[in-house]
């Protein structure tokens, strides 16, 4: 039905004189493809993200490692983020982008809509199903993660916590970092569990 419509309006415009065409652009601004859809994806088509991070999930201290998957996969060639994220949120995903050699932009747009905060996308169609991440805390809660450690995300951890996490969920290496014998010389602790 989206794209009759579609077909409709484009031969609609085809068929406008020239003069007609000129004033429509001169009040109207250019015709855009698909606008009602791209205002959702932070000016992309639907069909070319791979994955989508709403600003929550942006602002929380963790990476997802869902977007360092889509990060790598070969069709990914840029992450967009929203002009409303706050930029030492959006800071842990400029180095990923960085790291793996993909670009990003930041878009700001008042006409915007949605909690889109981040989006991984391609050039062309990959027409993935479900672009959405799960929220991460509640996804680590199911593996039986206690919430200090969900929590001690992005901080030095205890043999013994990072072993809990990583038994379960190995993907989320990217997030803890292991508390060595010098760190605790110098008098830092495991951020989940306050072992000295």
């Amino acid at each position: 039905m989206d794209t009759d419509v579609q077909r409709a309006a484009i031969s609609v415009w085809v068929n406008k004189g020239e003069l007609e065409k000129a004033l429509a652009v001169g009040i109207h601004g250019v015709p855009e493809l698909k606008h009602d859809e791209k205002i959702h994806y932070l000016g992309e088509f639907r069909e070319r993200v791979i994955k989508l991070l709403t600003k929550k999930q942006v602002a929380e201290p963790a990476i997802y490692p869902e977007i360092l998957k889509a990060l790598g996969d070969k069709r990914a060639v840029k992450i967009i983020f929203s002009g409303d994220i706050n930029y030492h949120s959006a800071k842990k995903y400029h180095k990923l982008a960085e790291k793996l050699g993909k670009r990003y932009s930041i878009i700001h747009d008042p006409e915007f809509k949605g909690d889109a905060g981040l989006v991984v996308v391609s050039d062309d169609a990959v027409d993935i199903e479900d672009i959405t991440v799960r929220d991460r805390s509640a996804k680590l809660k199911d593996l039986g993660i206690p919430e200090r450690i969900i929590n001690a995300a992005g901080k030095k951890v205890c043999g013994k916590c990072l072993d809990k996490i990583l038994k379960v969920a190995p993907y989320e290496s990217i997030n803890y970092s292991d508390l060595t014998l010098a760190d605790r010389f110098w008098g830092e602790h495991c951020a989940a569990c306050s072992i000295h």
